[in-house]
């Protein structure tokens, strides 16, 4: 069974239940895993933020936005003295409200090379700005607490103000949480442009050798795990495409190159992009070659079920002219036929068929209207 690491939000979910992953123990395990650092919360919440818990992977950036707005859970081990403490740190928000002035004062006073020129060396070679931050710190004797905290999110403020072209994983961090709440909000299409920006400068930087999502991680330090939000983002392209069909063909760039560079990924997950594909080209009005995408997933993995529960979704919509329900129900009937293996995660895809077709006790009813 697979990790809830390695499993994608738009898998099957490893419980067994033939539902997506997030729609079935993605809460639950997000919940088990936020409750694992609470030890670690309860030492160090009051402490500077550079400090990464051993084993936790946490980028000290995304634990600042942690203590900025710290959940229930969260806070429920803290001591009334921790939580007091926690008010008085310096968040990405202060520090954002500072003008330039008063954030170079400050360093200049910690004896810190702040002018802009230096800070663009500095910043050659990395690509977060925190790091930079840290190299500062090791030219300090004995900073305080307070010191330490601001000294890194200064240079993540000044990162933003003096490389803007050039932004760094905590600029980036930032968009990706901003595109999580236009999605939150149902803003689908302002959610895609500006994950496309994260996409746009994170896809250079994802090395030869990171043929895995779980190896884009080492590269994509932030809030997320790379392999839940690249579903997520071409769930939303998706999405957007219902309304404008231009998405569709970004969706298939950015699936193509999904495909293209994660050659190691788990069976589930490849498979899914491309049925991904084989509905972007549906959506763009390329239909020839979607269905010859999904048909080629299903002669290559006839024992899996999201080729015949994509191209029978594709066949049961209207967007592209009138359904052909035969052919959608012939494609479903061809698939519990053969069997299918995940025929739980089957059953649930199909119900999309406009409602007209259903399973029940395995075998497929058409509904009447």
């Amino acid at each position: 069974m697979n990790s809830p690491a390695s499993v994608g939000r738009n898998n099957p979910c490893p419980c067994g239940s033939g539902k997506k992953y997030k729609k079935c123990c993605l809460e639950k395990d997000a919940a088990v895993k936020a409750s694992k650092p609470s030890i670690a919360w309860q030492e160090t919440a009051a402490r500077p933020a550079t400090t990464e818990h051993a084993g936790m992977g946490v980028h000290p950036y995304a634990m600042v936005k942690m203590v900025t707005n710290p959940s229930p859970d969260l806070l429920s081990p803290l001591s009334e003295r921790s939580i007091a403490a926690l008010k008085d740190k310096w968040t990405i928000t202060k520090v954002a409200r500072l003008e330039t002035s008063e954030i170079v004062s400050r360093l200049e006073k910690l004896g810190i090379d702040w002018h802009q020129a230096a800070f663009v060396v500095l910043t050659d070679g990395h690509t977060s700005a925190w790091s930079v931050g840290k190299t500062w710190m090791k030219r300090l004797s004995s900073p305080g607490d307070g010191d330490v905290d601001f000294i890194c999110l200064a240079a993540c403020e000044l990162w933003k103000r003096y490389c803007p072209e050039r932004p760094s994983m905590e600029m980036l961090d930032d968009w990706l949480t901003d595109g999580y709440d236009l999605c939150d909000a149902r803003k689908n299409v302002e959610a895609v442009e500006i994950w496309l920006r994260v996409w746009e400068h994170v896809r250079p930087r994802i090395e030869p050798h990171m043929t895995t999502f779980d190896a884009a991680d080492a590269m994509f330090r932030i809030s997320q795990f790379f392999g839940n939000w690249i579903q997520d983002f071409t769930m939303e392209i998706r999405n957007a495409a219902t309304s404008d069909q231009k998405y569709a063909e970004i969706g298939i760039r950015v699936v193509h190159e999904v495909l293209y560079q994660f050659v190691d990924e788990i069976l589930d997950t490849v498979l899914n992009f491309r049925c991904e594909l084989g509905s972007f080209l549906f959506q763009a009005d390329r239909c020839e070659e979607g269905e010859a995408v999904l048909q080629t997933v299903i002669s290559e993995h006839p024992d899996r079920s999201c080729g015949y529960a994509e191209l029978s979704t594709a066949m049961g919509y209207t967007m592209h002219g009138m359904p052909d329900y035969p052919r959608a129900i012939a494609i479903l009937e061809q698939a519990l036929a053969y069997p299918v293996v995940d025929v739980g995660y089957f059953v649930s895809r199909i119900r999309r068929v406009h409602g007209r077709i259903t399973v029940i006790d395995g075998e497929l009813v058409r509904q009447n209207r």
